[in-house]
C-alpha cells in the first residue's frame, strides 16, 4: 500500500487518486509526491546534522525557501515536542526523538496527505499519547494515513480502519467510542 502511495510501485487492482484524478503521469506524481508527508519505519538521517537543520532541510526538499524552512522546522519541532532538543546532533537524540524528528519533517510543509509508518514505535506513553492527539488534529487538515499493529493506537486515533493482510484489503469499519 505504501509503495503504491508513495510511487515506488505501482497499484496492481486499484488506483492512487489526489483531487479526483488518477495519479498516472511522472508530472501527477511529481505534483503529489510535494504535497506528501512521509515517515517510514526508519528514519534515514544524516546524523551528524543538528535537529533543526535536519527538519529544515526536509522542508527546503519540499519546496520551501531556507527562511520558510527554517521557520516551519521551528514550528514543526514544537508540534512534537522537541524544541528544547532543536540545537542536538541527530546522534545524540534517543529513538523515540529521533522518530519524533521522523514525523516533524514528515509535516513540516503542511501536506495534503501524510502517511505515518509505524509512528508510535520507540515513544514513551507520554509522548505516544501527544502523538495520538497530533494525529487526531492533523486528520482535520489532511489525510493522514497510519499504518500501526497496535490496537491502542487504532482506537486512540480513530477514524476509519483498513485491515489489511498479504497486501489484500480484508477489512474496513470505523472506530467508535
Amino acid at each position: 500500500l505504501f509503495t503504491s502511495i508513495l510511487g515506488i510501485s505501482h497499484p496492481r487492482a486499484s488506483s492512487v487518486i489526489d483531487d479526483s484524478a488518477e495519479v498516472v503521469s511522472s508530472a501527477d506524481r511529481a505534483a503529489f509526491m510535494a504535497r506528501l508527508g512521509y515517515l517510514p519505519q526508519d528514519v534515514p538521517a544524516p546524523w551528524t546534522m543538528r535537529l533543526h537543520e535536519f527538519v529544515a532541510y526536509a522542508a527546503w526538499l519540499k519546496g520551501l525557501d531556507q527562511k520558510a524552512a527554517g521557520v516551519r522546522a521551528t514550528q514543526a519541532l514544537e508540534r512534537v515536542n522537541l524544541s528544547d532538543e532543536a540545537r542536538k546532533r541527530m546522534t545524540a537524540l534517543s529513538g523515540g526523538m529521533r522518530r519524533r524528528a521522523g514525523i516533524a519533517a514528515a509535516l513540516v510543509h503542511d501536506p495534503a496527505v501524510l502517511v505515518l509508518d509505524e509512528p508510535t514505535a520507540g515513544l514513551d506513553p507520554v509522548e505516544r499519547r501527544r502523538l495520538h492527539e497530533l494525529v487526531r488534529e492533523l486528520a482535520t487538515q489532511c489525510i493522514v494515513v497510519v499504518s500501526t499493529h497496535l490496537l491502542e493506537d487504532v482506537r486512540s486515533v480513530g477514524g476509519q480502519v483498513n485491515v489489511l493482510a498479504d497486501g489484500l484489503l480484508v477489512a474496513v469499519g470505523l472506530v467508535t467510542d
